[in-house]
């Protein structure tokens, strides 16, 4: 029998369609208006409605087998393996209302085809595709390039090929290759980049060749020819979206010297005005690729293409220098590393600043290894002919980074974080700076005080954790410097007070007391390791408590030796001793009491703390070393001094002990 809504088979016994649940009979009896026997709450036309109910259900049912079988078919799904799958749960009819439909003849379950071959995953494919088909095809160039030119040479040695047919050989080369990868471009794109950037390499090293190896051209087609040659590997590179076509190309282009072995000295062996002509070309080769990298670096933000730029371009001119740098002026070598330094300057910010886009941690490496390379290589150069002037170098780079930071901040509040970190570089040159221009004098502590103190400031206005950092370092810099350093004085032409020494370190203990003032000003806006009790701001005042007594300790020691080693009697240098202890001895007691009465009036229990703390040291003192080590006199003034200074400490602890108590007790 057919189903009159879904216009499939069903038995003929049966009263319902198994597929969609619609009525195959109409019943040949009327329903009495009694109700249904066995459910006296089920009317006949509540009957009725529910097997409406159900037929709607069931044609709810036919459309989501119709939308499985699609999916299915999308999926791959066989019919034998749907055929299997168990039939959906009938609907449980309306009891004695509604007949319950016979049940379906189930067809038996297909057995499920064999699994096919494992087939390698995604991550397997990938790495097949890039070492099959990526880096084999770039090496395979690579390895042709180089054997291209030494055959050439090989076949220039033996007289097979001149010169200019050598230069058009690799001229051809290059440009058949470049053919091949626009040719290819789209059906193999890897492959095409590949043979491109080999292309491009030929003839970089073909133009070379023609001007610095066999002088068949003249310098300025040689220059506008390489110039051309950086401009078509950038915008090739730009074309096809390439920064492997890139990389490619700038190792080409750094190859070439190497690959024509440059530093032979030319081929006339004529040496002088040849190797003086190749050196002068070669600072102007890198320089012209290095502008090629400069105009692409404008337009993507390739790093590793402009990392291997910067390397390639240092190696060369290493090598350059190692060869003609005893032949040319101071000048012409700091000019041209300057000259490389720019454009990598200019390489690592300019795609941001034009942009506007946030520079990654990758960016700032570049920017620091620019900065660093040319300082290094700065400083070796000038190390001999101008050692004086390796400080002023140094502050020179601090004003260039510093007038970059401020140009960025000029430029729009979007590249804030380049300022930073040229300001960043710009402390960092003017740290170095001033330990070298102003030698060991107390001008240098004071110059790191100074600068810990701006970067702090800087830090906490501009919520930058990192130059807090960078403050921290500074000032652990300059606590070592002045322990260890300045607080060595010649004891010749010393004055009390007014020396080298105590200059180095009151400035340095104002500037700690002002770093930790800012921080306990701004401690809400430290960072949560920063706010405990026990560190950052607490930490600087004690730093410079110990500062202070550090310095006043050293000059009054310093007092007393002076006068010990000008004097020749020897029971004067004995009461010179015991003064000098006594006086050591005092200087600290009387130091913390007054912290003890500091801390007592402001209630500050820390401050109390450090005091007692402090105390501690002198009566220790008083009563192991002082009793047996001074003279008669001042033993007795040491233990009646001692003794009315802690009397007066317990009178304050007593008359304030409410405060201290009600200080205690506080939550």
């Amino acid at each position: 029998m057919q189903c009159p809504n879904c216009k499939k088979e069903n038995d003929p016994e049966n009263s319902y369609c198994i597929f969609c649940g619609s009525v195959l009979k109409t019943p040949d009896v009327e329903p009495t208006p009694e109700t249904v026997p066995g459910d006296k709450d089920v009317t006949p036309g509540e009957a009725q409605a529910l097997r409406e109910e159900i037929g709607r259900l069931g044609k709810l049912v036919a459309l989501m087998q119709e939308r499985l079988v699609i999916l299915e078919r999308v999926q791959g799904i066989s019919a034998p393996q749907r055929e299997s799958r168990p039939a959906p749960p009938a609907v449980t009819p309306v009891k004695e209302a509604i007949p319950p439909p016979e049940p379906a003849k189930v067809t038996p379950a297909v057995t499920p085809p064999p699994p096919k071959p494992r087939t390698p995953t995604a991550i397997e494919r990938e790495w097949e595709q890039i070492l099959g088909g990526s880096w084999l095809a770039r090496i395979g160039v690579l390895a042709i390039i180089i054997g291209v030119g030494f055959f050439l040479k090989y076949a220039f040695d033996q007289n097979w090929l001149g010169p200019t047919a050598r230069v058009i050989m690799g001229a051809v080369a290059g440009l058949a290759m470049l053919g091949g990868g626009h040719y290819w471009r789209k059906k193999y794109p890897t492959f095409a980049q590949a043979i491109s950037g080999g292309g491009i390499a030929l003839l970089y090293l073909s133009v070379f060749a023609a001007y610095s190896i066999f002088g068949l051209i003249g310098f300025f087609p040689a220059v506008a020819l390489l110039l051309l040659i950086s401009v078509g590997s950038a915008l090739l590179a730009l074309r096809y979206d390439s920064m492997a076509l890139a990389i490619l190309s700038i190792v080409g282009a750094f190859l070439a010297p190497f690959v024509l072995s440059v530093s032979t000295g030319g081929a006339s062996g004529t040496g002088g005005t040849v190797e003086t002509d190749q050196s002068f070309w070669l600072l102007v080769y890198v320089m012209v690729v290095d502008l090629g990298v400069l105009w692409l670096s404008t337009f993507r933000n390739w790093r590793w293409f402009t990392l291997l730029a910067l390397f390639g371009s240092l190696i060369v001119f290493g090598v350059w220098y190692n060869r003609f740098g005893d032949d040319v002026s101071l000048l012409t070598s700091m000019g041209s590393l300057t000259i490389i330094f720019l454009i990598f300057v200019a390489a690592t910010t300019l795609y941001h600043v034009i942009w506007r886009r946030a520079p990654r941690d990758f960016d700032y490496i570049l920017m620091a290894l620019n900065a660093t390379a040319y300082f290094s290589i700065g400083c070796a150069l000038m190390w001999n002919e101008l050692p004086g002037w390796v400080g002023g170098f140094s502050f020179l780079l601090a004003l260039f980074y510093g007038g970059l930071a401020y140009a960025f901040i000029k430029k729009g509040p979007e590249n804030i974080t380049l300022a930073f970190f040229a300001l960043g570089i710009t402390l960092l040159f003017l740290t170095v700076a001033i330990p070298v221009q102003l030698k060991d004098t107390a001008w240098t502590t004071i110059a790191w005080a100074a600068q810990g103190t701006i970067l702090m400031w800087l830090s906490l206005k501009f919520r930058m954790p990192l130059l807090r950092i960078s403050s921290y370092i500074v000032f652990v810099v300059m606590s070592i410097r002045l322990l260890s350093f300045d607080t060595q004085l010649s004891l010749r032409d010393f004055t009390p007070f007014l020396n080298e020494r105590f200059l180095a370190f009151i400035v340095s203990i104002a500037a700690v007391y002002l770093t930790g003032y800012l921080l306990w000003r701004e401690r809400e806006s430290l960072r949560p390791q920063e706010k405990t009790a026990w560190s950052v701001y607490p930490f600087f005042f004690a730093v410079a408590n110990f500062f202070t007594i550090w310095v006043i300790s050293f000059e009054v020691w310093d007092l007393f030796s002076e006068r010990i080693y000008a004097t020749t009697d020897w029971a004067a240098r004995d009461g010179l001793r015991s003064a000098r202890n006594l006086s050591l001895t005092a200087v600290w007691a009387v130091y913390a009491v007054i912290l003890l009465v500091v801390g007592l009036t402001r209630g500050w229990r820390l401050v109390r703390l450090a005091a007692l703390g402090l105390l501690v040291i002198p009566i220790v003192k008083v009563f192991i070393y002082d009793v047996f080590a001074l003279e008669q006199v001042y033993r007795i003034i040491a233990f009646i001094g001692l003794g009315i200074l802690l009397l007066t400490s317990a009178y304050l602890y007593q008359r304030h002990r409410k405060a201290i108590m009600g200080f205690l007790t506080k939550k």
